[in-house]
């Protein structure tokens, strides 16, 4: 498989959270560990690996990890904002962009690995996990698309591009539903969301 870059974002505030939710413990490690972590495992695909943060510890660890740290201080410009540092700073490296949300701490490093084989199999220009109907994170980027990262505003990320491209995206399904759960509040630390809907990480 070619490799291709993996980006990190973690530079949300938390706001639902109530607190910095990135550094609150999940299973007894700070939430985007789980991330990292799970980058890491993934290091025999990586050409490079990319951490976008607004949080000095968070940037110092992982650099010592060997992920190239990019500063976003500005995180109320949306997520979009995390996304064009991150392909900015993935210039002069070949590969897709595949980016990971760090408050996902249920994905598993073998569900990336058969989305990235099979986007790379499948020769569409993009692709995203899915369950069911709903399609979640991470999302993958072709070459192609670089321009269109870096030119996105907001806070919708690069899923405004698969809107406008459906038929260029790829979908792997992904096989247990929790793996496309991000962690938005407290409750979301269950199985559910207080008002019985799952919650899914959006890029």
């Amino acid at each position: 498989m070619k490799p291709v870059i993996l980006v990190l974002l973690a530079a949300g505030r938390g706001v639902r959270f109530g607190e910095n939710k990135l550094l609150y413990p999940v299973d007894g490690v700070p939430m985007y560990r789980h991330a990292a972590d799970l980058a890491l495992e993934l290091d025999s695909v990586a050409g490079k690996k990319i951490v976008v943060t607004g949080y000095e510890e968070i940037r110092n660890e992982l650099k010592a990890d060997g992920f190239d740290a990019v500063m976003n201080s500005r995180p109320e410009l949306g997520i979009s904002h995390s996304v064009r540092l991150a392909a900015e700073a993935a210039e002069g490296t070949e590969g897709g962009i595949c980016f990971l949300v760090c408050d996902q701490p249920w994905l598993t490093a073998d569900t990336v690995r058969s989305l990235l084989e099979g986007w790379e199999q499948s020769g569409k220009g993009m692709g995203c996990l899915i369950f069911g109907d709903q399609p979640g994170n991470p999302a993958v980027f072709g070459e192609k698309y670089r321009g269109e990262l870096k030119k996105l505003t907001g806070d919708r990320g690069g899923r405004q591009i698969m809107n406008r491209f459906p038929e260029d995206v790829f979908f792997y399904e992904a096989p247990w539903k929790k793996e496309l759960q991000d962690v938005d509040t407290r409750e979301s630390l269950g199985d559910r969301e207080p008002d019985g809907r799952s919650s899914t990480g959006r890029l």
